[in-house]
């Protein structure tokens, strides 16, 4: 039997880790069917090297562009790639990063990944360039799916709403969670060193953690606003508070405040440039978990909070509902009373040992359960049985 040749947008492999390229990697991964499907993965750059083991699967090509737009990754995917696809063209193209390369083949069915609507809710925290590149294709990827996947009931119902697409060819990918192996000892034990290192203080269920990319609609400035308002009822017993992600832009107040607190109270903490297995051993060793944000599409560090049993205090938006239900507790995201009372009746019961572990159904939340939902949708797209 011919093989099914899927198109695949790769240009996220090309860099470190990342949301969008863990949903991409762990789906082709876990992919069911890997015998009757064969996906060419489109990039104008060679692969990361996080990525060198999937490359590698047989089921995977790398098809890297050439030609004077390789190297402008925007240019290649809007100029190059459209004429390739044109020469050669697949069985099926998959929008892995919310959007299609123009003038696809109109013969050639497509499937779009959606991730959130950040480019029409906030705006202004994108950079001009991307902000206007997405603005020029988005409008015609959505159009010309023939099927749209988003993460979270929340976004595929805002994605609807937003474009008029039908419902009956809109679907949900949740996804999933894989864990870290656990490293061996004398390497766990020098990373808990090197943590300890840059906290000043030995990790061990003392601390409260946070983990995204430090940018407005993240709402950081209200958890600190909470955390000093916490802080100045709980004096010397204040848990530090601990954020896990790379500064992003717009943002030289917020970060001003920052470093202030961080001088004025020697217990605030912004780490930047951790691996996975760092991350993990944060989640691993923190007190509590908190993720306070304006807008997310799903919020992947709450679902890895909660796959570690930890307790979280989070936003009270429909999308951490999804993935939380009633393991986490939901407070208002402009309210920082309520955030600041729930720091002190978590940190206090934390600091008592009764603050306990949550009981999570974490086997539900796989990567081959995501990979299922898109096989069906390509069957579904090319109108083939299963």
């Amino acid at each position: 039997m011919k093989p099914i040749r899927v198109g695949v947008d790769a240009r996220p492999l090309t860099a470190p880790l990342s949301g969008v390229s863990r949903v991409i990697s762990r789906v082709l991964e876990h992919f069911p069917d890997r015998n009757r499907f064969v996906f060419e993965l489109y990039a104008s750059r060679p692969p990361h090297a996080d990525f060198g083991e999937l490359t590698r699967l047989p089921h995977i090509r790398w098809m890297e562009g050439r030609g004077p737009l390789a190297s402008r990754a925007g240019l290649w995917f809007n100029f190059s790639l459209p004429r390739q696809l044109r020469r050669r063209p697949v069985d099926l193209f998959w929008g892995s990063q919310q959007v299609l390369p123009p003038w696809l083949p109109r013969a050639t069915p497509a499937v779009l990944t959606f991730y959130d609507l950040v480019l029409y809710f906030f705006p202004e925290t994108m950079r001009p360039l991307a902000r206007l590149q997405q603005r020029m294709v988005m409008h015609y990827s959505v159009h010309r799916a023939r099927s749209i996947y988003s993460i979270s009931q929340q976004t595929s119902d805002d994605m609807q709403r937003r474009f008029g697409f039908p419902a009956a060819r809109a679907g949900v990918a949740l996804l999933g969670y894989e864990p870290q192996p656990r490293p061996p000892g004398r390497l766990r034990k020098q990373m808990l060193r090197e943590l300890q290192r840059r906290l000043g203080f030995k990790p061990d269920a003392n601390f409260i953690l946070a983990v995204s990319t430090i940018e407005p609609r993240k709402n950081y400035g209200l958890l600190l606003d909470a955390w000093l308002q916490y802080r100045a009822g709980a004096g010397r017993a204040t848990l530090p508070l601990v954020i896990a992600g790379r500064r992003g832009w717009e943002s030289p107040e917020f970060y001003a405040r920052l470093d202030r607190a961080r001088a004025e109270t020697g217990a605030v903490f912004t780490l930047e440039g951790l691996s996975d297995r760092m991350i993990d051993l944060l989640y691993e060793t923190c007190a509590f978990f908190c993720m306070p944000s304006l807008y997310e599409g799903f919020g992947l560090p709450l679902l890895e909070a909660l796959c570690h049993r930890k307790p979280a205090l989070v936003s009270d938006i429909p999308c951490f509902h999804e993935i939380g239900g009633d393991h986490a507790e939901y407070l208002p995201p402009e309210d920082p009373i309520a955030w600041s009372a729930a720091l002190a009746a978590y940190a206090k019961l934390a600091r008592k040992g009764k603050l306990g572990r949550v009981k999570f159904p974490v086997n539900e939340w796989n990567w081959a359960r995501t990979a299922r939902v898109y096989h069906e949708a390509f069957l579904a797209a090319l109108n083939e049985p299963g």
